[in-house]
């Protein structure tokens, strides 16, 4: 039978914010008089600021002890086939992040700890459209923790020496040679297709446009909820998709017609460019090696940055993802951690959870320890590593310190401006949405992502609606039965 705390995590939270040690009659007194108990905890992050945190937390709650698992490898789907292999043997941990929580609900893995979130004032303070993931039937299996930025890499040396001009109607440069902060979908692929300088030949002047989101560009996931304020990601608004939207149609149209390009716009080229023994330059990652000139990129890429500061001869930039008539609103990656079925103390695994991802307290104590690394570097004359994960609340002072984290980045604060307003992408949390991705992109599938780039943008409104179909049907009918019983 699993223990249950006699003490609300509400009491907890406050009762921690005050210095004190709750009892179990709710008064402040001293840690002995609270039974000791043992968490374990494992994600696949950095191990040491990991241990790191949760000797704060130790600190923090002298009743519990934290074990870092770390018998629990590998990264995404791995990590989170590695937890179903540990639950089987009894050896779940309390606490685990995962990179897909209908994966680890449907193998009975997690506790639905809605009592707890809705009880947290905390939990009161994350953004809106962050608050809405991870939720069905009621239920919340997993707490989102972190949320990614998705942005624009920028080289700012290319465009310093491309010296584009604004030209009306067609994009707009500022006064330094970059794209304006505030660009529009339009401006982004302008400036792609007049950036590039697809020289094969003299490869020192070779310039790609842009590289793209994992292959491909995201235009029509991102370009509607720009273009709508009501609009979530990928036209998703709680209960279904629109794919036959003038937006969401649109925007794919734009997609498929600069997926056809092999002309270094984007980093699609042909075979018989991207094979020949000569062009190595295009089989390597182009933003990193200084040959593209933008690149569709998430946050946890800001490692790329800090090696250009460090090993290249160009600085890139992080500039907001262009906008539409509705404004910005931020596209973001959100990661979720989720409280083990197995708990014997959902309570304090409920804390921990918090603690090392969206609590306000243990953002304080992250950012303590990444103050102090960032003042060693620089007194070793190092490069800092940048912050790249973020809060998902609003907690105004943790804001004005995580600006700190990632000074130097240019174009960054233009994100920070609206990050209230961020959408979070479903990839992780959405029922059905990887089986759809799966379908879209299977060759024995008419209606593939291929067979509609081989076609062209007329045969969009097409596919449109064979699309929705099939994912609003396996969104409904997996969404139904998550947490249904």
């Amino acid at each position: 039978m699993k223990h249950k705390a006699k003490l609300s995590v509400v009491a907890l939270f406050v009762l921690a914010g005050c210095g004190g040690t709750p009892s179990s009659s709710g008064n402040t007194t001293t840690s002995e008089t609270l039974q000791p108990l043992t968490l374990s905890y494992a994600d696949w992050g950095n191990q040491e600021l990991n241990q790191r945190m949760i000797d704060l937390f130790e600190a923090r709650y002298p009743h519990i002890t934290v074990e870092l698992r770390q018998d629990i490898v590998g990264a995404g789907s791995q990590f989170t086939g590695n937890l179903v292999t540990a639950a089987q043997a009894g050896l779940l941990p309390d606490v685990f992040a995962t990179d897909n929580v209908p994966t680890v609900i449907n193998a009975g893995l997690t506790l639905d700890v809605a009592q707890y979130w809705d009880a947290d004032e905390d939990a009161e303070l994350v953004y809106e459209n962050i608050a809405l993931a991870g939720v069905y039937n009621g239920k919340r299996y997993a707490v989102p923790s972190f949320q990614f930025l998705k942005g624009i890499l920028i080289n700012l040396n290319i465009f310093e020496r491309a010296n584009l001009q604004t030209v009306p109607g067609k994009y707009r440069i500022d006064n330094d040679g970059y794209p304006v902060k505030d660009w529009t979908f339009e401006e982004f692929v302008n400036i792609a297709k007049d950036i590039k300088n697809f020289d094969l030949v003299n490869t020192e002047n070779l310039v790609v446009g842009m590289d793209t989101w994992y292959g491909s560009p995201d235009f029509q996931q991102v370009w509607p909820m720009m273009q709508n304020a009501e609009t979530q990601y990928d036209t998703w608004d709680g209960e279904q998709f629109h794919y036959t939207s003038a937006d969401w149609i649109s925007a794919m149209q734009a997609k498929v017609a600069l997926h056809q390009l092999t002309d270094g716009t984007t980093t699609r080229f042909t075979p018989e460019d991207y094979d020949a023994e000569d062009n190595d330059e295009l089989r390597t990652y182009m933003i990193q090696t200084g040959y593209a000139a933008m690149d569709i990129e998430g946050s946890w890429q800001f490692w790329v940055i800090k090696d250009a500061i460090d090993n290249r001869d160009f600085e890139l930039g992080f500039w907001p993802y262009p906008q539409g008539e509705a404004g910005l609103f931020p596209p973001t990656i959100l990661d979720f951690q989720a409280v083990s079925s197995q708990t014997e103390h959902p309570e304090e695994a409920y804390l921990l959870a918090k603690w090392m991802t969206f609590g306000r307290d243990g953002w304080d104590a992250r950012v303590s320890l990444l103050e102090s690394d960032r003042e060693d570097a620089i007194a070793e004359g190092l490069t800092p590593d940048f912050l790249d994960r973020f809060p998902i609340a609003n907690y105004p002072g943790i804001w004005t310190r995580v600006k700190g984290l990632v000074e130097g980045i240019e174009g960054i604060d233009a994100i920070f401006d609206r990050i209230a307003y961020s959408k979070p992408d479903l990839d992780k949390w959405l029922p059905g949405y990887k089986d759809f991705w799966a379908w879209a992109y299977s060759p024995e599938n008419p209606f593939n992502f291929d067979n509609l780039v081989a076609e062209g943008p007329n045969a969009v409104p097409t596919y449109a609606a064979a699309w929705e179909a099939q994912i609003n049907t396996l969104v409904a009918e997996q969404l139904a039965a998550l947490g249904a019983g």
